[in-house]
């Protein structure tokens, strides 16, 4: 869903683009407007103003008032205006729309890098879980095979009460490591499920992984990845250039607006006017004395832009310090899959001799399940080092933005 959400912004900030670059081109409007009067224009003819008739002397021979026009008037006046020195602002905010396209660009591969990261994180998590419930299954068969024995000793007199009680704690512990690694199983397949897209209640099938682990890449390599493809990073430089658009539109509210235009008037009801008026020209708007709003406003970009610069430096600065913690991180859990490692082959050495007791006769079943569940032990912590050193390796590729490229 957040991915969906950010691809939308995407086409959102697209969108905001075309809207930007219209506004180079020249605007065709109309106006239209009708209208009632309470009054009409009137002309008056004074007495006598058109000169004396013969034997009826001055004419008119009162003053007469000559009703003009109508009393409902109707205008439409469609103008085409072409901004010149405007388009000083209008590129600047072309081109922030441009910077908000790439930062949300950014924003949504962000967004990917977290999503593969968590797909990551939930997929190892399943598979230790399930690696923890075999390892606690095991250890729940050898604590029953521990109290059979235990409660056998007892009737036999050959041990105390307290051994059975001992037995009995570590049977419930036991169920109680198993009851929680299948809650947690059950937790991380909701989640993976949800995060995939899915029906929460999805079984899924998990493969295993190749047991070779991937070789990591020097850290000066990594860090240079990160200083260039970090998409938080790229997104800040982003702002910054962002910013630097904004303070120049600021300064260029400065400059007059110059437009050229063209407009047609058409009119009925007003008299001594034509009906049909074309008119053209250039029109300049042009604000003298503001009491510091504009330059008030050029503080303000300039103080963003100052702050979206530090913003940079303070990304890459912490950048430097998460690739070296994990990649100190990646070390380490290395050299503990190496202990794993050679810890599990000598329970597995274990395990065979232990099975060769068993068939001698010189240990109890008991002993054997033990050596059963210490060798899936030593599976589970070898395959949770694996899987850490592979989550660690896919935690530095996050960091220097190379999951999503």
């Amino acid at each position: 869903r957040a991915l969906k959400i950010s691809k939308y912004k995407i086409e959102e900030n697209r969108q905001r683009i075309t809207s930007a670059r219209s506004k180079f081109f020249p605007q065709l409007s109309n106006e239209t407007s009708y209208m009632g009067l309470s009054d009409k224009q009137v002309v008056t003819i004074p007495a006598g103003s058109l000169g004396t008739v013969p034997e009826l002397g001055p004419f008119p021979t009162q003053d007469t008032k000559i009703n003009q026009g109508s009393d409902l008037l109707f205008i439409s006046s469609t103008t085409l205006s072409q901004p010149l020195t405007q388009l000083f602002k209008i590129n600047e905010g072309h081109e922030i729309a441009k910077s908000d396209r790439a930062i949300s660009e950014f924003e949504a591969r962000k967004t990917e890098d977290e999503i593969i990261f968590g797909v990551h994180r939930l997929y190892y998590g399943l598979l230790i879980a399930r690696k923890q419930k075999e390892a606690a299954q095991s250890a729940l068969a050898a604590a029953r095979e521990a109290m059979r024995e235990s409660g056998d000793a007892v009737k036999a007199g050959n041990v105390l009460d307290v051994a059975l009680t001992g037995s009995k704690v570590q049977l419930l512990q036991n169920r109680q490591a198993l009851l929680t690694a299948e809650i947690r199983t059950s937790d991380l397949m909701s989640e993976l499920n949800d995060l995939l897209g899915l029906p929460v209640d999805t079984e899924l099938v998990l493969a295993e992984l190749e047991d070779d682990l991937p070789v990591p890449q020097p850290f000066r390599k990594y860090l240079e990845d990160a200083l260039s493809h970090n998409t938080e990073l790229r997104a800040a430089k982003e702002s910054v250039a962002k910013a630097g658009h904004a303070v120049r539109a600021a300064r260029d509210e400065y400059i007059p607006d110059i437009s050229l235009f063209a407009r047609h008037i058409y009119q009925n009801g007003s008299p001594f006017v034509a009906d049909n008026v074309g008119i053209f020209g250039a029109k300049m708007t042009w604000d003298i004395f503001d009491w510091g709003n504009r330059s008030g406003v050029v503080g303000q970009r300039k103080s963003q832009l100052a702050q979206a610069e530090e913003n940079v430096k303070r990304i890459e600065q912490r950048l430097t310090v998460e690739i070296s913690k994990a990649y100190r991180k990646l070390e380490q859990i290395g050299t503990l899959r190496e202990v794993t490692l050679e810890a599990l082959k000598l329970q597995r050495e274990n395990l065979r001799l232990s099975a060769d007791r068993l068939k001698a006769g010189t240990i109890t079943s008991g002993r054997y399940a033990e050596s059963v569940a210490a060798v899936s032990k030593a599976e589970f912590d070898d395959l949770q080092a694996a899987l850490g050193y592979r989550l660690a390796l896919t935690d530095i590729d996050r960091i220097s933005g190379g999951l999503s490229r």
